[in-house]
């Protein structure tokens, strides 16, 4: 496979502690002459991981926010295109060759590429998932990010194109690891909902979020029956009851931070 040049694209991935997925995503990136990582203090074994590949550079950074993090990482970047990715992203050969083809394409206006995901659970591959298309190829000098709630998203100044391919989304971390990640969310997500100047906090999924009592229930069975991942197997169940308990923990923590609100005004 050919090597692309560090002046025409490199990646930019976030990890800390991500042993369980790394290497599965860095053998997927040895096209690239340049891969930077900015690790925020990982202590499993993710850094003799990535002292293992050759073409990867290694900086560090103390954690503060995703958007923050990432626009640190792009000031690293060298190249006139950037492949910014999560650690748990596999691309597929489809997906490097599209790549390939958008970066060398030239007299394009296009300044950035959507991809939609593939969901996987430990490796099987799920019928649909809840994830929405995320711009991930794009020209450095175009793009930054800013936070939004628990998420980072990405402002790009310039016309966005789209992938036919699509990220395999395979995260393995252990269980106890995505259920603490996922109660610090639901915290940033709650102060979100409640900020009157948050400009979604009248869409129709925010209002069923603040009932604090249909949003679990909707979704487990948007999940299951709408996105038909009864027929993914105990992969399925699986990503169902997550997404389920995400949405108890934001209801859970609407109600405490409601209460408290109430307590602080008597």
């Amino acid at each position: 496979m050919s090597i692309i040049s560090r002046s025409v694209l490199q990646a930019l991935i976030l990890t800390k502690n991500e042993e369980p997925n790394i290497q599965r995503v860095l053998d997927k990136l040895t096209w690239l002459e340049r891969v930077v990582v900015l690790d925020s203090g990982s202590t499993d074994k993710t850094i003799e991981i990535l002292q293992s590949y050759p073409n990867v550079e290694i900086q560090y950074r103390a954690f503060d926010s995703f958007a923050q993090q990432c626009n640190y990482g792009l000031s690293l970047i060298e190249s006139e295109w950037v492949l910014s990715m999560d650690a748990d992203y596999v691309l597929t050969d489809q997906f490097i060759e599209e790549t390939k083809a958008f970066v060398s394409g030239a007299g394009s206006d296009i300044v950035g590429y959507d991809t939609q995901f593939e969901f996987l659970i430990y490796g099987r591959q799920l019928i649909s998932n809840n994830t929405t298309p995320r711009t991930v190829l794009f020209k450095k000098t175009l793009g930054n990010y800013f936070d939004d709630g628990h998420a980072h998203r990405l402002r790009i100044n310039g016309r966005l194109g789209a992938y036919k391919a699509r990220i395999l989304h395979d995260d393995r971390k252990p269980f106890s690891r995505w259920l603490s990640n996922q109660d610090g969310y639901s915290i940033k997500e709650c102060h979100k909902l409640l900020d009157p100047t948050n400009p979604d906090r009248n869409s129709v999924l925010n209002k069923i979020r603040r009932t604090k009592i249909f949003a679990p229930i909707f979704v487990f069975f948007y999940c299951l029956i709408i996105k038909r991942l009864i027929f993914s197997g105990w992969a399925g169940w699986y990503y169902t009851l997550q997404r389920t308990m995400v949405e108890m923990l934001f209801s859970l923590r609407l109600m405490e931070e409601q209460h408290f609100d109430v307590n602080s005004k008597k």
